[in-house]
């Protein structure tokens, strides 16, 4: 009789009380990233913010590093320390030696834990974060001389330059599959690599003569096709700075960037757009209205932020220098009706390097004053606008390589999604 009187008692206590129920308690899982992670360098030690919780993570304490560069996973990050190459697993907080010997130039592979560099003393590696390991795609040999080098966007394939008796342009795959894709026949069709086409079918060269002279004027942007060819090159030259292309979301072939010769990038520099297969050039903001730089396409296509000061007659170039340079604000153009309007005013900032957040919903940028240099964070629109790093040194020197700064020695940013 026991088991009917205990289920009786149990019915008596939902008809009193409402049906019982039982819950469990589950672990509550950790908000999904949104913005992502900013590494950026202060006091020059690595340090990281959560933009989502603005949590910050100290991860080297030297003072000797630069150059922050996550990996696309953002499980990594590689950076100079002196002129070594390290990376850092950051959840684990442990730092590995990649090259005790100096590293030209250095960039995660666009899809997985790969990072691959150049050196004088072993050539082009590729460094597998998972394994610790390293594998030397191409020797450095005492006649020829790697000079740069681009990773494709579906991370098997890396380009190139070779310099010796000739000048080269090659492609190596990650097996070790090799082809040339260009030859320079004389001393006046040098390849510059500057990066592939978003959709991985084309190489973008800046060509022009062996000379240091020209290169700091600017040179012609030539494209190559990813099997190699003939060049096909614009008229117009500009600065050899590859964030100053930015191409368009897949799905299109529109290429941004900014035109204009003259190594001041405070004069004489307009915002342009070319469609790779006429390689016709659409000027959106010509030189003669701003002086343009760092263009960056909203992850819909359908604008582009950019960093613009007033125009400057040549007569002007150098006496309203300071004043120039100073006005630089952070711009937004509508790609279809060309309509653009400035998305900050603060007179006490030179504001540069707009950066989209994944879904398109706000933009990172960098701002010097008087006093320093900050990140800010604010809406698409310019509104809800903060300073989400208040400290970025040693500081950049405002007049840096004629008037442009390389922030990405500075600062980057892992937003989910974006390669």
């Amino acid at each position: 009789m026991r088991k009917p009187l205990l289920l009786l008692g149990l019915l008596w206590l939902s008809a009193c009380r409402g049906v019982l129920e039982v819950s469990i308690e589950r672990e509550a899982s950790p908000p999904a990233s949104l913005l992502g992670k900013v590494a950026y360098i202060a006091g020059g030690d690595v340090w990281v913010v959560e933009l989502d919780t603005n949590q910050r993570t100290r991860l080297t304490r030297d003072g000797r590093n630069s150059r922050p560069i996550w990996s696309a996973d953002g499980r990594w990050i590689a950076y100079y320390k002196g002129d070594q190459l390290w990376a850092l697993e950051v959840g684990a907080g442990r730092e590995y030696l990649i090259s005790d010997t100096p590293v030209d130039e250095f960039a995660w592979s666009p899809v997985q834990d790969q990072l691959a560099y150049l050196s004088a003393a072993s050539g082009l590696v590729v460094w597998r974060a998972i394994e610790q390991s390293a594998q030397n795609l191409v020797e450095s040999e005492a006649m020829m001389t790697l000079v740069h080098f681009a990773w494709d966007p579906t991370g098997k394939w890396l380009a190139y330059e070779a310099r010796g008796a000739e000048s080269r342009l090659h492609k190596t795959s990650l097996d070790g599959v090799s082809s040339t894709l260009y030859m320079a026949t004389d001393r006046m069709q040098i390849p510059h690599l500057a990066s592939w086409s978003g959709d991985g079918r084309w190489l973008l060269v800046w060509m022009g003569p062996a000379s240091a002279l020209a290169e700091m004027d600017g040179l012609p942007l030539c494209l190559i096709a990813a099997d190699g060819g003939t060049p096909r090159c614009l008229r117009e030259k500009m600065l050899l700075k590859s964030d100053w292309l930015s191409c368009s979301p897949e799905g299109s072939l529109h290429l941004a960037l900014i035109a204009g010769a003259g190594r001041e990038t405070w004069i004489n520099k307009g915002l342009a757009w070319m469609n790779p297969e006429n390689m016709k050039l659409n000027w959106l903001v010509k030189p003669e209205e701003q002086a343009v730089g760092y263009p960056a396409w909203s992850p819909d296509g359908k604008s582009i932020a950019y960093s613009a000061s007033p125009f400057l007659s040549p007569s002007e170039a150098y006496s309203q220098r300071e004043a120039a340079l100073a006005g630089r604000r952070i711009w937004l153009m509508d790609f279809v009706s060309g309509r653009r309007n400035p998305l900050t005013r603060d007179e006490r900032y030179r504001d540069e390097r707009p950066l989209w957040s994944a879904d398109g919903q706000h933009i990172l940028f960098a701002r010097i004053s008087e006093t320093g240099a900050s990140l800010w964070l604010m809406e698409a629109d310019g509104d809800s606008l903060q300073q989400v790093v208040d400290e970025l040194t040693p500081r950049p020197d405002p007049l840096g390589d004629y008037g442009y700064i390389d922030w990405s020695a500075w600062y980057d940013w892992w937003r989910p999604g974006v390669p």
